[in-house]
């Protein structure tokens, strides 16, 4: 990874996620999963029943997207949809025990990973990283909103958005 202190921050931040991806992704091959995958069923795990929306929204998947990742995990006997009572056209996704007990095992294996992750990071650091993606995830939004059909952004003279 790059690591030059001339490297936009954009870069870095890419970067670090694609190297966290390809780690992750490395952990779950002998479980059978992806990061996706894995995503959605710790979704599914903290709020079992929810809709195929609701997930979506929660991980931020097209519902194409999550009609994939759903049916494999199905196929896996890790998850199941059932039809919701309130709209017959609607499914509640719920985890089995199977996916319940492959979450709980996951878990503990990602546990250790982000505390080798982070090692020698001080928890202030670490805080400080929190607040600034916190920061950068409100930015991002905000420049969506102004971010217009013609994929161009108006920037005025302080290189800030405009509205």
């Amino acid at each position: 990874m790059c690591g030059s202190e001339k490297e936009p921050m954009g870069r870095l931040i890419y970067f670090m996620a694609q190297e966290i991806g390809n780690f992750a992704e490395k952990l779950l091959k002998p479980y059978g999963l992806t990061l996706e995958q894995l995503h959605l069923l710790k979704s599914v795990a903290t709020q079992s029943g929810m809709t195929q929306k609701e997930i979506g929204q929660a991980i931020n998947k097209s519902p194409a997207n999550l009609t994939r990742i759903l049916d494999r995990l199905q196929e896996k006997s890790l998850v199941e949809r059932r039809s919701s009572p309130e709209d017959r056209r609607a499914f509640r996704v719920f985890i089995t025990d199977n996916g319940k007990d492959l979450v709980s095992q996951v878990i503990e294996l990602f546990d250790s990973f982000s505390h080798h992750f982070l090692d020698g990071v001080s928890d202030r650091e670490q805080q400080i990283i929190r607040e600034s993606f916190a920061k950068m995830a409100k930015n991002l939004q905000k420049m969506a909103t102004v971010f217009n059909d013609s994929g161009t952004m108006e920037i005025n003279k302080r290189g800030e958005a405009c509205e």
